[in-house]
């Protein structure tokens, strides 16, 4: 069985999986290679991914978006607190110092740690690549940025376990873009010297 890997970013997520001497970038139900990295809480059910970006300007206050950068952060952190600005959804401090975000869902006002709906986003990726695939996925590699903290790892570790996930790896995104450089690149002379800058430009960061 393939390893999965799942790439998610402030705005959208692509799920990868190695099959056949290669790297396939897995299709989504709308049969596009990114899926928005939102939750939209409804009055009946969540709408995750493509449905939950189709029901974003109906429903602002309710759509989760931009999780990465609450998740494995406390409520204090100045940074986190820049951030929350610009977000339209509440979010305020929980009783162990981390966020928690609060929407209407279900006929009632809840609230949900970060970690959490990052988990609801997993768990649509894992859906999306077991239809792709036509079997269970547990095993996974979860790309991460390279500034991410202790904390805000074992945050997504727990958010892969919620969703049902075994990640057998965390892995910088800045170090897969390499390896993906020296696997597919087959012209480098092996007695040249050579000096490559890898440069990712996301939703949210540069690293």
């Amino acid at each position: 069985m393939s390893v999965v890997g799942f790439d998610v970013g402030n705005e959208s997520c692509i799920v990868a999986v190695a099959r056949q001497r290669g790297i396939d970038v897995v299709l989504n139900d709308e049969s596009k290679r990114e899926t928005p990295a939102i939750v939209c809480f409804g009055e009946k059910q969540r709408f995750i991914g493509t449905a939950g970006a189709a029901s974003y300007t109906m429903n602002p206050k309710n759509s989760i978006s931009q999780i990465k950068r609450l998740v494995g952060r406390k409520f204090s952190d100045p940074e986190l607190q820049r951030d929350l600005q610009s977000l339209p959804f509440v979010v305020t401090e929980g009783p162990d110092g981390f966020p928690l975000i609060h929407a209407h869902y279900l006929g009632e006002q809840r609230a949900f740690t970060p970690t959490q709906v990052l988990a609801m986003v997993l768990s649509n990726l894992k859906s999306i690549a077991e239809k792709n695939l036509n079997a269970a996925v547990v095993d996974c590699c979860i790309g991460i940025p390279i500034y991410f903290t202790d904390l805000q790892r074992r945050a997504v570790m727990d958010a892969a376990t919620i969703a049902g996930l075994h990640p057998l790896r965390l892995f910088h995104e800045t170090t897969a873009t390499a390896l993906a450089y020296g696997i597919y690149k087959t012209d480098l002379q092996e007695n040249d010297q050579m000096n490559v800058a890898f440069v990712d430009v996301g939703h949210a960061s540069m690293q």
